[in-house]
């Protein structure tokens, strides 16, 4: 994951970065609330699942034009733009599994 972020630190300025860090900033931000709100595991993933709908579209379409525009079919787009999707999810939900005992934050991509 560490990996992905730095890789993805490099594409500065890039808009499907842009949509990407949007999308995950607001993750934290549900993420962080959680965290204050004392929240269950099983109750942020219930959290997660409807959050940040409109950010998720956006880098979601982003992505899928970007594959296809590399020639991939729009069944193999989309299936990699869920792993992209699933991947920031995992991140934090990841996050929030160790932070919420302790009460740490994230802090937002910039």
């Amino acid at each position: 994951v560490m990996a992905m972020a730095l890789n993805m630190a490099a594409m500065k300025g890039d808009p499907q970065d842009d949509a990407r860090k949007a999308y995950n900033n607001c993750l934290v931000t549900e993420h962080n609330d959680a965290v204050e709100a004392k929240k269950s595991g099983s109750a942020f993933n219930e959290q997660l699942a409807g959050a940040c709908a409109e950010k998720r579209k956006v880098y979601y379409d982003m992505i899928v034009r970007s594959e296809k525009s590399f020639g991939s079919k729009q069944a193999e787009a989309e299936q990699f733009a869920n792993e992209e999707l699933q991947a920031v999810i995992d991140s934090i939900t990841g996050a929030f599994s160790q932070n919420a005992s302790t009460g740490a934050k994230l802090q937002p991509e910039k």
